[in-house]
C-alpha cells in the first residue's frame, strides 16, 4: 500500500496500520469465526434499550441504521430504517453475536472508538475492508461517568450519499443519556465505592488500584493489567470480612509477588485496595467513609447554613413538599409562633394583620409566616413592614415559581428551594425508611419489586403522598418483607408513564413548574414558555402530563 493510497486522518491511518499488521487485507470479508451468546439483560442493555427505542423511531423508513456493541465489540443490538438495509447487513455478517475488533473487520465505527477510546467517522473509502466501503459510518464510545471505563460503542451508519453531520448530535445526545442511566442503575453504596475509588487513582497512576463490593468492581489501569482474576476474586472476599481492622497495611500473596495492601473501607461489603510497588512509601488513606453526594445532602447543608446565618427566609416549594418542616429546622425550634396567610381569608385582612404586628412587636428570637403567596398586594405591604421593623428572624414559606412575592424575597438573605420528591429518587429507599422511623417503625425492608413501583409514581403531592400510602402500606401488612402485593393497587403498576431521557425530563419538570406558577392556566403557561398552545399540549401529550 503506497503513501498515496492511505487516509489522511491519523487516527484512520494508524487503524488501517493496526489492521495491516493483524493480517487482514481490504479484499476480505469480516472475519467471524462463531456468533457469542449475549447477555440481553445486562447493565448497558438496561441503561441503553429506552434510548434505543427512541432512536428506532426516529430512523424507521430512513437510510439508516444503528449498532450497539459491548467494549470488547460484541454486538448487542442492531436496528435498521428499511428491510432491505438490514438484509445487507445479514449478508456482510453484522449481526448480533458477532465480534467486531480492527483484527477481524477493520478500520470501522466500532472497533475503531474501542481502540481510540474517541468518537470516530470512518466515510466510505476510510473503512480498511472494501465490503463496507459503500457506508458512511459514525461510532462513539459509551463510558461509566466517574472512572471513565469503557462500557460499549454506539455506532449509526448509511449510504455514503448521506451527510455525516447529521449523525453526530443524535449519537451524542444518546451516548450523553445512556451514560446518566448506566450511572442511576448504581446503589448509593456502589455510588460512594466509585467515588472512593476516583480519589484513590488521583496521583497513583502507577499503583494499582481496585474497588470492589458484591457486584461490581472497579479497577484502574495499572490494576487491570498486573492483577488477575484470583486477585480479584481474592481482594472481594476481604471486602466481605466485616471483622477486619481498616485503613491500616495489609501483607497479601498477589500474583505479582508479596505486596503491602492499603485498605479503605466504603461500606459492609465494599472497599477500595491499593497494591504498594517495593519503592513506594505509604499514602495516606482517609478514615472517614466516602460518601454520594444526594439531593437531601444538599438541602441539609442548605437548611444548616441559613439556621446558622442571620437576616430573614424564604422557603418555596411544591405543595407537600416539606415547607413547614423545612422553616422549623430553620428556626431550630419546636415551640416558635406561626401565622399562616391562609387565616387572612377566614378571619379577614384587619385580623390578620394585627396578629401580624403582634408578633412583630414580641421579643421573639424568630417566628414563622406560612403561604405567604396567598396574600393580597397590600398584605404582602404589611408583611413587609413588619419584616423591616421586627428584631425577630422571619422565615417565610411559599408555593414555587411565585412573582408576586419578589419584593419579600428582596429582604430575605437565604431563599431555600426544596426539591420535589419526584427530584430524589435515587433517594427513596432512604426516605421511606425514615418516614417509617419517624412513625416507630425499624427494620421493615422494602422488597425490589415494591421498592420499583414507588420509584415509578410522579408523586405530585410529594412527600405527603408518600406518607398516606406508607399508612396504607403499614396498616394492610402482616408480617415479613413489603412487597408488590402489600402496595396500594393504584400505585402498583409500573411505568405510569414512559422513561424520559435527561432533555425531555428537564421539559417535564419544565413544563410542570410553570403549570404550577400559573395554577394550570395553558394559555399563561404557553406565553411563559414562548410556544405555542397546540404545541404545549402536544408536548405535555408526549411527556404524559396530564
Amino acid at each position: 500500500m503506497t503513501e498515496k493510497d492511505t487516509p489522511l486522518d491519523p487516527d484512520i491511518r494508524q487503524s488501517w496500520h493496526r489492521s495491516t499488521l493483524a493480517g487482514l487485507n481490504p479484499g476480505s470479508g469480516i472475519v467471524i469465526d462463531q456468533l457469542a451468546e449475549m447477555n440481553l439483560q445486562s447493565r448497558l442493555m438496561r441503561a441503553a434499550t429506552p434510548i434505543l427505542e427512541g432512536l428506532e423511531n426516529q430512523l424507521h423508513d430512513s437510510n439508516f441504521g444503528l449498532l450497539l456493541a459491548d467494549n470488547e465489540g460484541y454486538i448487542l443490538h442492531r436496528t435498521f430504517g428499511t428491510t432491505r438495509l438490514a438484509a445487507a447487513s445479514d449478508r456482510l455478517g453484522v449481526v448480533i453475536g458477532a465480534q467486531f475488533t480492527e483484527q477481524t473487520s477493520g478500520t470501522n465505527a466500532i472497533s475503531t472508538p474501542i481502540e481510540t477510546r474517541r468518537g470516530v467517522f470512518v466515510l466510505g473509502e476510510e473503512h480498511f475492508l472494501e465490503c463496507l466501503r459503500d457506508q458512511i459510518c459514525f461510532g462513539l464510545p459509551i463510558f461509566q461517568l466517574g472512572t471513565r471505563r469503557l462500557e460499549g460503542v454506539i455506532n449509526i451508519m448509511g449510504p455514503g450519499r448521506e451527510s455525516p453531520a447529521l449523525m453526530k448530535p443524535v449519537l451524542t445526545s444518546a451516548v450523553r443519556e445512556i451514560q446518566q442511566r448506566l450511572l442511576n442503575t448504581y446503589s448509593d453504596a456502589q455510588v460512594a465505592l466509585l467515588l472512593a475509588f476516583r480519589a484513590a487513582c488521583e496521583g497513583h497512576r502507577r499503583m494499582p488500584v481496585v474497588a470492589v463490593e458484591p457486584s461490581e468492581t472497579f479497577t484502574n489501569g495499572a490494576a487491570a493489567t498486573e492483577l488477575g482474576n484470583n486477585d480479584l476474586a481474592l481482594l472481594k472476599e476481604f471486602a466481605a470480612q466485616r471483622t477486619t481492622v481498616f485503613g491500616d497495611r495489609v501483607q497479601m500473596d498477589l500474583s505479582m509477588g508479596q505486596r503491602t495492601v492499603l485498605i479503605e473501607r466504603v461500606s459492609d461489603q465494599g472497599a477500595v485496595f491499593r497494591v504498594l510497588r517495593d519503592e513506594e512509601g505509604t499514602p495516606a488513606v482517609p478514615r472517614a467513609t466516602v460518601r454520594y453526594r444526594t439531593v437531601g445532602d444538599d438541602l441539609a447543608e442548605k437548611l444548616l447554613r441559613a439556621r446558622n446565618a442571620s437576616g430573614h427566609v424564604l422557603i418555596s416549594g411544591e405543595p407537600g413538599s416539606g415547607r413547614t418542616a423545612a422553616a422549623f429546622s430553620v428556626t431550630a425550634d419546636d415551640s416558635v409562633q406561626v401565622i399562616d396567610a391562609s387565616d387572612a381569608v377566614v378571619d379577614g385582612s384587619k385580623k390578620w394583620a394585627a396578629s401580624l404586628q403582634s408578633l412583630a412587636e414580641q421579643s421573639l428570637t424568630s417566628f414563622v409566616v406560612e403561604s405567604v403567596h396567598l396574600l393580597d398586594a397590600r398584605l404582602l405591604r404589611v408583611l413587609l413592614d413588619a419584616m423591616e421593623q421586627t428584631s425577630a428572624r422571619v422565615v417565610l414559606t411559599t408555593d414555587t415559581g411565585m412573582d408576586s412575592i419578589a419584593p419579600i424575597a428582596t429582604h430575605c438573605r437565604s431563599i431555600i428551594e426544596l426539591p420535589a420528591l419526584r427530584q430524589r429518587r435515587p433517594e427513596l429507599a432512604s426516605i421511606v425508611a425514615s418516614l417509617l422511623a419517624d412513625r416507630g417503625v425499624k427494620n421493615v425492608r422494602f422488597t425490589s419489586p415494591a421498592l420499583a413501583a414507588l420509584l415509578a409514581h410522579d408523586w405530585p403531592r410529594n412527600y405527603k403522598e408518600l406518607q398516606s400510602v406508607l399508612d396504607e402500606v403499614l396498616a394492610a401488612r402482616s408480617v415479613g418483607d413489603v412487597t408488590l402485593s402489600d402496595i396500594p393497587e393504584r400505585y402498583r403498576t409500573r411505568g405510569r408513564r414512559r422513561n424520559l431521557g435527561l432533555l425531555e425530563q428537564a421539559e417535564f419538570d419544565t413544563i410542570r413548574k410553570v403549570l404550577a406558577q400559573v395554577r394550570g392556566n395553558k394559555v399563561q403557561a404557553a406565553e411563559l414558555l414562548g410556544i405555542s398552545r397546540s404545541t404545549l399540549y402536544s408536548r405535555m401529550k408526549a411527556l404524559g402530563l396530564p
